[in-house]
């Protein structure tokens, strides 16, 4: 008799436990729709410096939803955060250069304006010499070819901040 109590005891225990389990990964679930399902409140929470821009973009139609989306390739990633290009002109805190278009989805070469902040470093040849700030200018002139990096996502865009330039 006391054989039959502790088995009915383990089993009411093992039952329990199941019971809470799937109590637990049901809250869970329902936690996690409730997240996914919620509207951001502005159109602020959602931008990001690793968004795209619009310029030169190609964009394909969502069969299952509609909705055009840039095209996405091995060639064409969905940031990009370096491009090169020719020094056509230079101001007191940007310069503006040809692009190569490598950072366009069409790859047409543009004008790309790079604006130097106080962080921006520029590398002159084989990165024996660094710049801080608009200090590099100094040491930049019309012709030359440069690598261009910046923080932000520079696909799509023809203006951006940049963080180091590397002269070629």
């Amino acid at each position: 008799m006391l054989y039959l109590i502790k088995k009915y005891r383990l089993l009411f225990i093992i039952l329990i436990v199941i019971i809470t389990g799937i109590g637990v990964i049901y809250f869970l679930r329902q936690v996690g729709e409730e997240e996914s399902s919620e509207v951001p409140l502005s159109e602020e929470t959602t931008t990001s410096p690793f968004e795209a821009g619009e310029v030169g973009e190609v964009k394909i139609k969502d069969e299952a939803t509609g909705e055009e989306k840039p095209l996405v390739t091995p060639v064409m990633p969905p940031v990009i955060f370096s491009t090169a290009g020719t020094i056509i002109e230079k101001k007191t805190d940007s310069l503006i250069i040809t692009g190569e278009g490598t950072n366009f989805a069409d790859g047409a070469p543009r004008n790309l304006t790079c604006i130097f902040t106080e962080e921006t470093l520029t590398f002159g040849e084989n990165q024996l010499e660094r710049h801080q700030g608009k200090e590099g200018l100094n040491y930049l002139e019309e012709g030359m070819k440069i690598l261009v990096d910046s923080d932000e996502n520079i696909r799509g865009k023809i203006e951006f901040e940049v963080k180091t330039i590397n002269i070629l």
